[in-house]
């Protein structure tokens, strides 16, 4: 049933929001509604594949959370720099068509065993034959790791691919700039990413069997999406993203803390990101409601209404 659930989400996902949000909200909130959303819905695509590939409280799921968040700030932070926001790759599969095949691959697992599906050996997978030709540390991973492992790659590729586009873009590196002016300019981009970065370091500190992975994963995907809705605004208002961003220390110092003292219990790390989760969320509350104040009053529109022009 939860995957049936999921499969009429993603078809919906892409089908209604966007034309029925668009009837209604100027286009500035139009698009900080739609990828703020985003942000916050890279959890629920987290909470449904480990739900298919059963990784919860291992590495494995950290890998996960961190590969899809990181990338997913780093698709804005290249639109922070080069105005453009990559959403394809090339002109058959973009954002709608990964949707769906989300959402296809959801009805597909509600029709399986997904444990003994994903948890088979890649030897079994692929046939004794052809498995032989592998080798012995492929050939014992399970699918789910083998699938998980690849995903990982990819990812990673895709990042060094936005890396590249970024630090060589004109807006970035200008012909006109001498080497020192354009090393600065790339270095300037880059530590943009190092919050971000330092907030998959921070998942990885924190060991999956020494907190409930709900607590970790939920306290981080805040923190993350917090971050990424700045750089979203930010780069819509020509703002400066600082590097440091002070939002996410609270969470660095709960992975220390959680990691190096031996005497935190289970049930208190739990009650730590418990806390946590409750504070990122009033911030992240707290950070929509003043920017959404601000947008208003300077763009003179309403948030929820397009605004009646006046009469002359």
């Amino acid at each position: 049933m939860h995957s049936l659930l999921i499969t009429l989400q993603n078809f919906e996902a892409f089908t209604l929001p966007g034309n029925v949000i668009s009837l209604f909200v100027d286009l500035p909130f139009l698009f900080c509604s739609d990828h703020g959303f985003d942000c916050i819905c890279t959890l629920a695509h987290l909470a449904t594949v480990s739900s298919y590939v059963v990784c919860g409280g291992t590495y494995w799921y950290i890998l996960l959370q961190t590969t899809l968040q990181f990338a997913f700030f780093m698709a804005q932070w290249e639109e922070y720099f080069t105005h453009v926001l990559p959403h394809c790759a090339g002109k058959v599969i973009g954002v709608t068509e990964v949707n769906y095949s989300l959402g296809i691959l959801a009805l597909a697992n509600s029709l399986i065993d997904r444990e003994a599906f994903y948890s088979r050996p890649m030897s079994a997978v692929l046939g004794e034959a052809f498995g032989r030709q592998l080798p012995i540390f492929v050939r014992e991973l399970e699918l789910r790791h083998f699938l998980m492992t690849g995903w990982g790659i990819m990812s990673a590729v895709l990042m060094i691919l936005s890396i590249r586009r970024v630090i060589f873009h004109p807006r970035v590196a200008k012909p006109s700039y001498t080497t020192v002016q354009r090393l600065k300019q790339q270095v300037n981009a880059l530590s943009k990413l190092a919050t971000p970065f330092a907030l998959c370091v921070g998942g990885f500190l924190i060991p999956p069997t020494s907190v409930r992975t709900r607590y970790l994963s939920v306290t981080m995907g805040l923190a993350f999406s917090l971050i990424t809705k700045k750089m979203i605004v930010y780069g819509m208002a020509k703002m400066a993203f600082a590097v440091v961003q002070w939002d996410a220390v609270p969470f660095l110092l709960a992975a220390i803390w959680i990691r190096y003292d031996d005497r935190l219990t289970r049930e208190g790390a739990d009650f730590v990101l418990g806390v946590l989760c409750f504070w990122y969320t009033w911030r992240m509350l707290r950070w929509v409601h003043l920017t959404i104040y601000q947008i208003c009053d300077r763009l003179d529109i309403n948030c929820f209404t397009i605004k009646k022009r006046k009469i002359m």
